[in-house]
């Protein structure tokens, strides 16, 4: 596949809707005033009662997990030592209410048994009474879902013992969405990795009713991540194909944060479900968020140095078109290992030239002589015209020296605000060398000339 030979403005960006900002900013500093642009890498952070971790830390994060060994005791409260030597057959140490539970118990019993009664005030009543006693009741409640004579009993016990259940989780979960403290499985490594808010926990919540193994894998181990993946792809992809459901922010950052565990063994299957994902309406979504998008941002930084091979040129062109600076790295990494493809090679150049510094032109001046072709012939005013890797190479080499490339004879119409440079815009005559050779000498004149050492006038000052 040959670099695109037009320019992709904002309104032909392959990921979904484009950012509309061109300039984008890099700062670590983050301000709850500062307004949240999704058009840059770095988005304001709004209403966070704790920001997301830098995404070089998240390894460790993940590494951090182990599987709990089933044969470690529980770890028992401490106790006094008059508590030790106390008798507890002996009625002043029981403790306090205990003379209450046998009533409580029988209470419930009865309560449990009117289930089954003809009457429907009675079967009312009897419900009514056992949800007010709500985990008290839940131990029996369950007991007789199983074991009980009566159909009808054991019918409503199962009903009722579940009503308990889901009205204690919904009433977790309001008061943890009210800001409490939150104990459910997996929020401890989720909220150290992408901090905390209103609309993170929001995303949270639906993670856990959608994928509640996901969730609880996070505080596991690799090999529980991987299995908990699996199943989230299916989900996705199931629910897109039968149910016609477009995936969520939930999704997306819970395929993302496996994505982040180092050690898991990532497919170009499992990147194709996540980049297949990301091209959706769902990414515009998140980075329009002012909560979302930067702990969204952080996850991809967190993944996108380990992605494999045959994802790269995907996920450069996605960095382009979503300007994410945090993605250099990466189009380094790519210049710097042999044998990378062309299609890498050229949105490495045209990342380098949005994102780089001067820093890089010594990593770029190495491909002024790679003669491979990165578009199509072209035919301008009856020639052939085809623009080669070198071509990219002494584009993006004047970009990142802040010199105009017609200085050496490149076309000036060749630099744009989103991708970098236009590849179709920098191309010389098949036919005719002269004109790209010309171009190359000049740009070797301009780089020796920016190496010479500086003139020594200390024998000059002396002299004086």
């Amino acid at each position: 596949m040959l670099v695109p030979t037009v320019a992709f403005g904002p309104a032909s960006d392959a990921f979904g809707q484009a950012s509309d900002a061109d300039s984008p900013t890099d700062s670590s500093s983050k301000t709850e005033s500062r307004e949240s642009d999704p058009g840059t890498d770095q988005v304001a952070v709004k209403s966070f009662r704790k920001p997301p971790m830098e995404p070089a830390k998240i390894a460790s994060v993940f590494r951090a997990q182990a599987v709990m060994p089933e044969d470690v005791s529980p770890v028992e409260p401490e106790r006094s030592e008059d508590q030790l030597n106390s008798d507890p057959s002996d009625p002043g140490n029981q403790s306090e209410g205990s003379d209450d539970e046998p009533l409580k118990q029988n209470k419930i019993a009865e309560l449990i048994s009117q289930l089954g009664a003809p009457e429907f005030a009675v079967r009312e009543q009897a419900t009514a009474g056992l949800r007010k006693l709500a985990d008290d009741a839940l131990p029996a409640l369950r007991t007789a879902a199983i074991e009980h004579d009566d159909l009808e009993v054991r019918l409503r016990a199962e009903d009722v013992a579940t009503g308990i259940v889901n009205s204690a989780v919904a009433g977790r979960i309001d008061s943890f969405l009210e800001g409490q403290p939150g104990s459910f499985e997996g929020w401890e490594v989720f909220q150290q990795v992408l901090g905390d808010g209103p609309r993170l926990r929001e995303v949270f919540v639906e993670m856990m009713l959608r994928h509640q193994d996901l969730v609880q894998a996070l505080e596991v181990s690799t090999g529980a991540r991987m299995a908990a993946l699996e199943k989230v792809i299916a989900r996705v992809q199931r629910r897109q194909l039968i149910e016609s459901q477009l995936p969520s922010a939930a999704d997306v950052i819970a395929m993302l944060l496996c994505f982040n565990d180092p050690d898991l063994r990532l497919s170009n299957i499992h990147e194709e479900s996540l980049l297949r994902m990301l091209r959706m309406s769902v990414t515009t979504e998140v980075l329009r968020d002012d909560q979302l998008a930067e702990p969204f941002r952080v996850l991809l930084a967190g993944w996108i140095p380990r992605c494999n091979q045959a994802s790269r040129p995907e996920v450069l062109w996605m960095s382009l078109q979503r300007e994410f600076k945090r993605s250099l790295p990466l189009a380094e990494k790519v210049l710097q290992q042999p044998g990378s493809g062309i299609d890498e090679v050229a949105f490495s150049l045209q990342l380098i030239s949005r994102f780089g510094d001067e820093s890089n032109v010594g990593l770029v001046r190495e491909f002024l002589k790679d003669e491979r072709p990165v578009t199509d012939l072209n035919f301008i005013g009856g020639n052939q015209i085809q623009t080669q890797v070198r071509d990219l190479a002494a584009a993006t080499i004047m970009i990142l020296k802040d010199k105009p490339l017609d200085e050496i004879g490149l076309n000036p119409n060749s630099r744009h605000p989103k991708v970098g440079l236009v590849a179709g815009n920098l191309g010389f005559p098949v036919d005719d060398p002269e004109p790209r050779r010309k171009m190359l000498d000049a740009l070797d004149e301009l780089l020796e000339s920016d190496t010479d050492p500086a003139v020594d006038t200390t024998d000059k000052t002396d002299s004086d």
